[in-house]
This record gives C-alpha cells, sequence and structure tokens, in this order.
C-alpha cells in the first residue's frame, strides 16, 4: 500500500517523479505493465497518439468520445491546466478495440475536439467519427472505497519492452481517497500509461471507477524507482458532467426501458451518450399492482405509456410525463372491454395515438388509443384472420404510412400481420416459413424503422437473427446474432425504434439484461448489459422517446 506520509507531500513527490508520465521516450510507449490481455478483451482501451511526440492511454465512452488525462495534451505535463477546449494543438489519434497494435482490428479516429474538466486532471476528446462494434465503459456512481481490488488496462512501457504492441491489464488496490484522488498500488503504471481505465466489474459489467495521472514508475524499464504507487483520478462525482458533455452531439432521443423482475417492475432510460439511469420502482410512484403478469410501453407526445396485465387478468396503464412525474394506474378494462385470460399486451405509438394488442385464451386483440385518450373496445383479430393454436407472445410496431405491424409466437411458430390505415387486414404469414428464417421460434419483437420493419428472432435452441422487411413486403436475409449475444434462448425480447435505429433489449436464462443497437447505416454496437435492477429480470419491453 502507499505510505502515510501527508496527501500533500506524497503529490508533491509523486509529480517530481513522473511529470513526463504521458511524454514518449523514442517511439511511442504503447501497453502497461502487467499480463498481456486475451485477444479482443477490454477492448474500450484506447491508445492516443498526440503529434507524433507523446503517447497515452484512454477509454471509449460510447461511439464518439473518449476519456483520458488532461495532462497528456498539456505543452508542459505538469500544467494541465493550461489545456484549453478545442481543438488539440497536435494532430492526434486514437486507436481503439485493437488487442495487438499489428493488427487490423479495430478503429482508428481522429480526434477533433477536446472538453477539459475545469479542476481535474480529466479531458473529454470527441472523435471524427463514430466507431461501432467496440464495448465502452459507463463511469461509476461509486467511489472507489480503501482496500477494493480494482484493475487496469494500458499501453504503456513495461519492465522489459520500450515499445510494446500488446495491450496489458493490471491488478490494483485502492489506497486512501481523498477529494478527487484515490491512491493505487500493485502493478506499475509507466510512461504511456497516462490517462488508462481504473475499473471494477460490477454483475458482469465493466464500469469506470477512475483515470490514471500520476506514478512512481517503480519497475517501469529505464526507471530505477521501487515504488509502484500512483495517483489516479476518479470519475464517479463527475458523471453528470461526462453526461451532459458527450450527450450534447448525439441527439435529443432515449431509449426508455421497463423491465419486470421477481421484486417488481422497474423503469430506466438510456440517454443518447449510452448511459442509464438508475432503475426507479415504478409501482412506488404510480400505484401497486397485484400479481403482474406483463408489461409494455410506448411513448407519444412527450409521455411513456406504461401498460400492466395483472393477476386479474385486467389491463392497467399509467404514464410518465415528459417532466419525470408518473401518473398513477388505472384499470382501462372498463374501456377496453373485459376478454378473460388475458396475459399478453403489446403497444405502439401510431403517431397520433397508441395501438394496443392483447393475447386472450389464445386469441388476438387490437384497440386504439384515439388522440384525446380514449379507447375503442378491443377488437377480435383472430376472428377475422384466423386462430393460431398455442399462442405465447404477441409484438405491435408501427411503419411509415399508418400500418401497423403485429406479430405472434404460436406453437413455436412466427407469425405476421398488417393493419393498414384504412383499417383492413393482410393475412396471417408465417414468418418461419422464409427461405433464411429460423424454423422455431421462442420470442420475437418488431420495430419499424421509416417503411421497414425489423424484426428479431429467437429459437428454442438459443439462436437469434434479425431481419428486415421493407414496405413492398420483401425481406431481407436472416442476418444471425448468436455472435454477439451469445447462443442462449432469449425469453423475453423487446425492439424499439430510437432516432431512426433499431434498438433491442434480451433476458438471458440466468435474468440479465442486454442491450445493442443496429445503426441507420447497417453497423451494429457492441453488447451492453444495464444493471441495478432489483431481483432477476424476466421481462422487458422498450420504446423510444425524445424526453
Amino acid at each position: 500500500m502507499l505510505g502515510k506520509r501527508s496527501k500533500a507531500a506524497w503529490m508533491a513527490a509523486l509529480l517530481a517523479t513522473v511529470v513526463s508520465g504521458a511524454v514518449m521516450t523514442g517511439s511511442a510507449a504503447q501497453a502497461t505493465g502487467g499480463d498481456a490481455a486475451a485477444a479482443g478483451t477490454n477492448s474500450f482501451t484506447a491508445k492516443i497518439d498526440i503529434g507524433g511526440v507523446r503517447a497515452c492511454t484512454g477509454t471509449l465512452l460510447n461511439n464518439q468520445w473518449v476519456i483520458t488525462a488532461t495532462r497528456c495534451f498539456a505543452d508542459d505535463p505538469a500544467l494541465p491546466g493550461t489545456v484549453k477546449a478545442g481543438a488539440p494543438a497536435l494532430k492526434s489519434t486514437v486507436t481503439v478495440g485493437r488487442t495487438d497494435l499489428t493488427d487490423t482490428t479495430g478503429e482508428v479516429r481522429q480526434i477533433t475536439q477536446l472538453v477539459p474538466h475545469p479542476d481535474r486532471d480529466i479531458v473529454l476528446a470527441q472523435l471524427d467519427a463514430p466507431v461501432y462494434g467496440i464495448s465502452y465503459l459507463h463511469p461509476a456512481t461509486k467511489a472507489p472505497t480503501t482496500g477494493e481490488s480494482l484493475l487496469g488496462a494500458g499501453y504503456g512501457r513495461t519492465k522489459d519492452v520500450w515499445v510494446p504492441d500488446q495491450l496489458h491489464t493490471a491488478a490494483f488496490t485502492a489506497g486512501s481517497i481523498a477529494g478527487a484522488t484515490v491512491e493505487i498500488d500493485g502493478t506499475s503504471v509507466c510512461k504511456g500509461d497516462t490517462g488508462a481505465p481504473v475499473f471494477r466489474t460490477v454483475n458482469g459489467r465493466n464500469e469506470l471507477a477512475a483515470v490514471t495521472s500520476l506514478s512512481w514508475q517503480g519497475g517501469c524499464l529505464g526507471s530505477d524507482e521501487t515504488r509502484t504507487g500512483a495517483a489516479a483520478t476518479r470519475v464517479d462525482d463527475i458523471r453528470p458532467w461526462i453526461t451532459a458533455t458527450t450527450t450534447t452531439t448525439a441527439g435529443v432521443w432515449h431509449a426508455q426501458l421497463l423491465t419486470r423482475t421477481s421484486t417488481g417492475l422497474y423503469h430506466s432510460i438510456r440517454d443518447s451518450n449510452g448511459d442509464w439511469t438508475g432503475f426507479g420502482d415504478v409501482q412506488k410512484v404510480a400505484g401497486s399492482i397485484e400479481d403482474i403478469a406483463y408489461a409494455a410501453d410506448a411513448a407519444i407526445k412527450g409521455k411513456n405509456y406504461v401498460f400492466a396485465v395483472g393477476g386479474d387478468g385486467h389491463v392497467y396503464e399509467a404514464n410518465r410525463r415528459n417532466t419525470g412525474g408518473w401518473d398513477p394506474f388505472r384499470d382501462i378494462t372498463p374501456d377496453l372491454g373485459d376478454k378473460p385470460g388475458m396475459t399478453r399486451v403489446a403497444v405502439t405509438s401510431t403517431g397520433t395515438g397508441l395501438a394496443l394488442i392483447g393475447l386472450a385464451d389464445g386469441r388476438v386483440y387490437h384497440a386504439i388509443q384515439n388522440p384525446d385518450e380514449t379507447w375503442t373496445k378491443w377488437g377480435d383479430v383472430s376472428a377475422k384472420l384466423g386462430i393460431l393454436g398455442n399462442a405465447t407472445q404477441v409484438t405491435v410496431t408501427q411503419t411509415s404510412g399508418g400500418n401497423t405491424q403485429v406479430g405472434v409466437v404460436a406453437d413455436k411458430k412466427a407469425y405476421h400481420a398488417v393493419r393498414y390505415s384504412d383499417g383492413t387486414w393482410s393475412d396471417w404469414g408465417r414468418i418461419t416459413l422464409l427461405p433464411t428464417a429460423p424454423t422455431s421460434a421462442l420470442s420475437m419483437a418488431f420495430a419499424g424503422t421509416g417503411s421497414d420493419l425489423q424484426i428479431v428472432l429467437s429459437t428454442t435452441d438459443g439462436i437469434t437473427k434479425h431481419a428486415i422487411r421493407d414496405a413492398d413486403g420483401h425481406w431481407s436475409t436472416f442476418g444471425d446474432l448468436t455472435s454477439r449475444l451469445g447462443q442462449q434462448p432469449l425469453t423475453s425480447l423487446a425492439a424499439a425504434p430510437v432516432n431512426g435505429e433499431f434498438q433491442m433489449a434480451a433476458v438471458t436464462p440466468d435474468g440479465t439484461i442486454e442491450h445493442t443497437l443496429r445503426h441507420a447505416n447497417g453497423k451494429w454496437d457492441a453488447v451492453d448489459r444495464p444493471t441495478g435492477y432489483p431481483g432477476v429480470s424476466s421481462q422487458v419491453a422498450l420504446t423510444g422517446s425524445t424526453q
């Protein structure tokens, strides 16, 4: 552990020793002390080259922002406060998602803008173009604690290699925490590691706890120092600043996620920069419903409408206002008509109201919320299109032109029908008979992006696939998502259009929520796992909103 000398004396001595911690000696320094990282791991770690004269390490926060130490960009690294907002003084390059720097995996981007924190050795660096398919770290919400085991990864010098090509990982122990600084000790932090992530694992997901700033460099090649301690800058208590800064260029759209767990019904919002808010207890703010069987949500006119099927088979509606407050659940069964055996609902915005799909005793029903928020009675879709035996799931979305796309999983087969803008219906079409589609279905979700219907489907043997149906009714080839989501039966799938992009969420067999999105250019993000919901998740719902 680090010595017990005063904090001021410790930092002064450390600064005098490692003020050049980000400065290159000869060629770029590129890996940390510790063990070489396994291929493809810790892909959020970024190697930063500043003008060919200095190297640092950083962390990918989302598709277009990296966080690192401000001193990396200072003419004199001892004076990080001299760095100004705007373009870096020297052409600066970020390589991310590349464990071995001699490979061609990952992405290379230029830094176009720096946003330094006003009083910390922290800077946010905007990339000239988004990166796709690479995992990133969310800032922590809790400070490190003394004695806590932490991890690190970096591209700095090692004990025996001056210019390594390999990302290395490190183990640290947190020492004292004072203000913005946490002392860390363990594996050496060497030149080129300045700005590297110090992170922890929570419920299987890594989160950024701090950013390295200064070190003794004990054990690093070319150093006679024996002390291995270092100082890192906390990020948990500046998370609002990070979110506000990195959201400004990402748009105003959000994904709102609802999950039913073993302990209740919870709600979270994903900001456009990829950060999730804490999960709030819906029944605490909107009223308790006994034995919730299923839940769904859709956003329109600044409200997020939440629907729940209670143990009594009734349908309840609440909504979250754009101010963040909630209108309480009310039983809308008298408005819709009582359908005994109701087990599932799905809902989508129609632009002027909502379209609600219900599943009761194997029959599919449809109702509409009018612009004045009144409801039509349930219409019997099965009476029009035919009964699908052993129906277990429903999904619904709207595509441009006012067409409502309805999906049903029945007898382990997937079906699709369209309610056209004039109120007429197509026949059921069997998705699992399409040439490249799976032959069985466990769960399914729809999302309309413009005139396209996007579908994600999981099979009983754990294969997950995605396809698009265009406005003319033509289906694309089904692409395999199993390499992203793993081969596992996903009993609950949800999807939504968010700012023209296809976002999806799933529940794994162990009750973990997974999320990913497909951008308008066809690129997929790495899978993210929001955490913090009480209990074990069994079902998710997803919608997009601008509030």
